[in-house]
């Protein structure tokens, strides 16, 4: 399909900044990450999502710790660090002026 690859490489750099808003509010797991992704119409697999969060741990933007779950094995709980919420507010000032600009173009 024409274009598909084109919103698939659109909608991967828009993952990063999702992701981040989404542990901002607070520590989440992988599944839950992709279940509140899903539940706004992002899909994203696992295959996606975690190389993502290995990359923002990398970067120092995440952090995270393992917790007992009464469900099964223990989770990793991912989590803002300070350094990550810096560079949510100035990723979140970006998109708002780029989502301004992109608006006034589709008037």
């Amino acid at each position: 399909m024409p274009g598909q690859d084109d919103a698939t490489q659109f909608k991967k750099g828009l993952l990063e900044l999702a992701v981040l808003k989404l542990i901002a509010g607070k520590p989440l797991y992988g599944y839950e990450i992709i279940t509140h992704l899903e539940q706004v119409g992002i899909l994203v697999v696992q295959g996606t999502l975690y190389p993502l969060l290995a990359r923002l741990r990398k970067d120092g933007y995440v952090s995270y710790s393992w917790e007992e779950s009464s469900a099964g094995p223990p989770r990793k709980y991912y989590e803002l660090t300070t350094e990550g919420s810096t560079y949510l507010d100035k990723m979140s000032q970006e998109w708002k002026k780029l989502q301004k600009s992109i608006n006034q173009l589709f008037k």
